[in-house]
């Protein structure tokens, strides 16, 4: 294994020495202790290569350079701190400036947590390979196939245990369960504060059959994958390949590329390869649509990037699955996928499953705190490789699902938003539960991802205009979730009435002295026109002048 070691600022370290030591500097004793340092590293980069499979150890390479550059750096930037102000053991406690010596303390505190981030890196290593299937594997769609047989036996079994306990009230003579592990279920179910007890409780079925759907659609998006074709693209300066052996989307420059360049790449994912001479990262439907969006590489006109072919007009499409209960438990034929070509086509469809019995029948809730889903509905890229369940419909009432936030290329695309917009409106959400945390009212929902210019960021941000300007009557800031939901509804209910009468009340509540608050009613009189303000635009009102406040 080759080492790449970084420059240690031996006169830097010199320096730190003199300020807070009376010891003379050994020369080159901080380049010894870096090199020691990055030599463990690369041991266990060795021995973590003997441990997995070869299509990891690029991995493993990338993160033990990481590893040896952020270090260096990262002593350097400790011995440059040590340097600003000498020890009180060093210059003594006359005139000492105590001010900069806090500030040089507070640095120190951020490098030394950034030193134990590197370290971090070390577990990296150690976990390289070790976490799953890679889509790297040339045979992953037949190891998922295996592990997704596995899951169901598993789930099976699990029925089978805990049905036969609940008839005869005991483990023994169980069909298929030997002596130590019926043991092992009888010591777990003495430990169980639950007043009634199973062998294997509602969570591991639940996290289980989580397990099962996500292996299933994983198998079907690598699957649609290796049947779509996608060729590369020359830019002006250098080319883009598809490197389906090595299963790398591969950027060739002409010449090394800029310093900006080399950033906007880093920020998207790419990494260069000393060994490949290129700039690369794992050939998926992500990294083809972050290609897509550098300037940097952008086509020239005559050849486009992405699948070969004519492009589809639309990006992204609406899906349904009636009843998601069949995905989550073995079968011979689980509900298949409903794909639409409009979005009121996949409205209209969602309108007719929606009043199914299932979709409302009261059933217990699960260990997340909800009941189960059965009518699903998704979005999906036009090229299939990009999907995300976006609502849940859970005893009659629909969930927001925030899968989409986690998947970089649904949650930066603007054609997302607009989508999530309109099925907020038109069909509408009651719940949300982000990850960690108990349902919440949708219109009460402050997250970071949502358009910005739905019911309940508008409802929110009129009341704290309300809240600014008469004080007096929004005093109770724990009436805040509540008067909230009644603007939001208000919007979402009331129709062109509805918002008419909310923009003409933000009109009345705003002051005139004041140009800021006038600019926020305003703004918020012209989200509500795009909400659902289609007809005239509210007449403005006359306000009393009012002092600043």
């Amino acid at each position: 294994m080759i080492i790449q070691y970084y420059s240690i600022n031996e006169e830097l370290a010199r320096r730190a020495k003199e300020m807070t030591s009376y010891f003379d500097y050994k020369e080159g004793s901080a380049t010894a202790e870096y090199r020691r340092s990055v030599d463990e590293a690369a041991r266990i980069a060795e021995e973590q290569k003997r441990k997995v499979d070869p299509i990891h150890h690029e991995k493993i390479d990338h993160l033990l350079d990481l590893y040896a550059r952020r270090l260096a750096e990262n002593i350097n930037r400790r011995n440059a701190i040590a340097t600003r102000v000498p020890s009180i053991l060093v210059a003594g406690g006359g005139n000492f400036p105590v001010r900069k010596k806090e500030k040089q303390n507070q640095a120190e505190n951020a490098a030394l947590q950034e030193w134990q981030e590197i370290q971090g890196i070390l577990d990296k290593i150690r976990g390289t390979g070790r976490g799953g299937i890679s889509s790297d594997d040339p045979e992953v769609v037949q190891k998922l196939k295996a592990k997704l047989e596995n899951l169901e036996r598993d789930q099976e079994s699990m029925k089978a245990v805990n049905a036969y306990y609940r008839k005869h009230k005991t483990l023994d003579g169980c069909p298929g369960l030997d002596a130590v592990e019926a043991e092992k279920l009888k010591a777990s179910m003495a430990r169980d504060w639950r007043k009634d007890p199973v062998p294997y409780p509602s969570f591991r079925l639940t996290n289980n059959n989580a397990s099962i759907r996500q292996t299933k659609k994983r198998i079907e998006e690598l699957t649609r994958r290796a049947e779509t074709e996608y060729e590369g693209w020359a830019f002006e300066g250098g080319k883009v390949e598809m490197n389906r052996e090595a299963n790398r989307l591969q950027i060739h420059f002409d010449e090394k590329p800029s310093a900006e360049v080399r950033a906007a790449l880093k920020g998207k994912g790419f990494r260069w390869s000393p060994k490949a001479a290129v700039w690369q990262r794992q050939l998926n439907h992500d990294a083809i649509w972050e290609a897509k969006h550098l300037e940097c590489i952008r086509p020239l006109p005559d050849r486009q990037p992405g699948e070969a072919g004519p492009e589809p007009e639309n990006d992204w499409r609406l899906y349904l699955v009636q009843d998601l209960n069949t995905w989550s438990v073995k079968s011979e034929k689980y509900t298949p996928i409903e794909r639409f070509a409009s979005l009121e086509e996949a409205k209209a469809r969602f309108l007719e499953l929606r009043p199914q019995d299932y979709n409302s029948e009261a059933v217990g809730l699960g260990p997340d705190g909800r009941p189960p889903a059965h009518l699903a509905l998704g979005i999906e890229s036009a090229d299939g490789l990009s999907a995300a369940d976006i609502l849940y419909v859970r005893q009659g009432r629909n969930y927001l699902v925030t899968d989409f936030t986690q998947m970089d290329r649904l949650r930066e695309d603007p054609v997302v938003s607009e989508i999530l917009g309109w099925v907020s409106k038109e069909i509408g959400f009651d719940l949300v539960q982000p990850p960690g945390c108990a349902p919440v009212s949708f219109e009460e929902w402050d997250n970071p991802y949502f358009p910005a210019v739905t019911a309940g960021s508008i409802a929110a941000r009129i009341y704290d205009l309300g809240r600014q300007c008469i004080p007096e009557d929004f005093a109770d800031e724990t009436s805040r979730e509540g008067t909230v939901a009644v603007f939001a509804r208000m919007l979402q209910k009331g129709g062109t009435g509805g918002a008419r009468e909310i923009a003409l009340a933000v009109s009345g509540i705003a002051m005139d002295g004041n140009e800021a608050v006038q600019a926020e009613a305003n703004a918020i009189i012209q989200d509500i026109a795009a909400y659902g303000l289609k007809e005239e635009a509210p007449e403005k009102v006359r306000r009393k002048s009012s002092k600043e406040r």
